[in-house]
């Protein structure tokens, strides 16, 4: 499966060298959550993701196994999940995709 993480420069060296890390919020709910944002197509600051790198996800897990982190929400035009760092870090791998490569991974993934 191929998700995508779109985060920091800074973040991206930190994810390389010591993997991804939680991160805590309510995300507009009155509950704390925990994990790490993945997409099914890249996203930008108009979803919410911001940073100048975008890492693509390959996971080696079939699709049920996160399907419980997915975060549904009617009429928008993609999947995102809430996974936790433990589990992305044991079943992906990452690779960064150029700044110049996003747009042709758009056009493709929709």
């Amino acid at each position: 499966m191929i998700l995508y993480h779109r985060t920091t420069r800074e973040r991206a060296e930190a994810i390389k060298k010591g993997g991804f890390k939680d991160a805590i919020g309510t995300y507009f709910t009155d509950q704390e959550f925990s994990g790490v944002w993945a997409s099914n197509v890249p996203l930008d600051g108009n979803e919410g993701a911001f940073g100048d790198v975008l890492f693509q996800i390959t996971l080696d897990l079939p699709e049920t196994v996160i399907a419980d982190y997915e975060w549904v929400e009617e009429g928008k035009g993609y999947r995102e999940w809430l996974i936790p760092a433990a589990l992305l870090n044991a079943h992906a791998s990452l690779r960064e995709i150029a700044r110049e490569d996003e747009e042709f991974l758009e056009d493709f993934t929709i």
